[in-house]
């Protein structure tokens, strides 16, 4: 009988981090169980060279079997008694070409798991990240880059249409994203969704990564103008390390609330949903046996004193993020510890 190797897909911004982590932290556990998380094409702990060397268009032209850490991958799986295998990283949901992958298929029982999110909840989120990473330091308010970008990324209808041909429409299983849920519940439900349905007892990571919290408004804001203004690189990641502890640890986050940095009006939500709506209702119908999007326009939530909030920041709000920043530097020395640590898995 085939093994199943499940492809978790993403989508970005719906815990994937949260679950390689605990998936990766309890591997031992689950191998026992029947579910091999392979060590092979890993990156920490996460799948992403794997998807990453499909997506090098200097190797678009080389077979899977001698693809990077792909040979090494495929004889682990070979070596392992476990009949479940799950590889996950949300970059194989941007994969154009699926064509190397459909080969897997004559050995593999193929199913791909992949989570929507609401669209204006996914591109908060998402634009957060952006500003924040030293790759793309991202330096356009989110109203400029909703206009000045396509988007694609939300676009789960056209996703998942590329999976579906390569792989059919049954080998696919879409999950609706439930954040207020707790991480174990998600983990649950996670591996249920991967046939995991006996689990055994497993342990979770006991915070999240600081690359991955969102930033309040404030100290999001900051982050932009010192990559509009071109600030140095150096420092920066030291930087957003601490405002990511500030927000985690709530000292003094509940302040950083003056501007409307990185949120979306009441309209611009409702105006995303409608956007992708006719796309999500297709998805509804195809995986979630329903015969209407998900995301209700109606059901959009404003942000809390929107229209009170500065569109920009300015010298006060600066001056107070600085003096946070001096603040929580003076009273948490372990900061620039755990700032090096993050750089180094980032």
């Amino acid at each position: 009988m085939k093994k199943t190797l499940h492809f978790h897909i993403g989508s970005h911004k719906t815990a994937t981090t949260t679950l390689q982590n605990a998936v990766a932290a309890n591997e031992d556990l689950l191998a026992r169980a029947g579910l091999l998380y392979p060590k092979s094409g890993r990156y920490f702990t996460g799948h992403h060279p794997l998807a990453l060397q499909l997506r090098d268009p200097e190797l678009r032209h080389q077979p899977l079997d001698s693809l990077g850490d792909w040979p090494a991958l495929l004889r682990e799986i070979q070596a392992s008694p476990a009949d479940h295998i799950l590889l996950s990283s949300e970059n194989f949901e941007w994969l154009q070409d699926l064509s190397r992958l459909q080969g897997l298929s004559q050995h593999y029982r193929v199913r791909v798991l992949f989570y929507m999110r609401s669209p204006p909840d996914y591109l908060e989120s998402f634009y957060n990240q952006l500003v924040k990473d030293l790759k793309t330091r991202e330096s356009r308010s989110i109203e400029s880059y909703i206009c000045e970008h396509g988007l694609f990324f939300l676009d789960n209808d056209r996703l998942l249409r590329r999976w579906s041909e390569a792989f059919g429409a049954q080998a696919l299983q879409v999950r609706l994203y439930d954040r207020s849920g707790s991480s174990q519940t998600l983990l649950s439900q996670f591996l249920s969704a991967l046939g995991c349905h006996s689990q055994p007892q497993l342990v979770l990571p006991q915070q999240a990564a600081l690359q991955k919290v969102s930033l309040p408004p404030d100290a999001l804001e900051y982050l932009r103008l010192r990559n509009l203004y071109r600030a140095p690189s150096k420092g920066q990641h030291r930087i957003t390390m601490t405002l990511a502890q500030i927000a985690q640890a709530g000292t003094g986050a509940g302040a950083l609330q003056r501007t409307r940095a990185g949120l979306l009006s009441l309209a611009a939500q409702q105006n995303l949903i409608r956007r992708f709506a006719a796309g999500n209702r297709r998805v509804a119908r195809a995986y979630l046996g329903a015969d209407r999007a998900p995301f209700d326009p109606d059901q959009a939530q404003p942000h809390a004193h929107f229209d009170q909030r500065l569109p920009v920041g300015d010298d006060v709000m600066i001056s107070r993020v600085e003096a946070l920043l001096n603040r929580f530097a003076k009273t948490a020395p372990a900061a620039a510890d755990q700032a090096s640590s993050d750089q180094a898995s980032s």
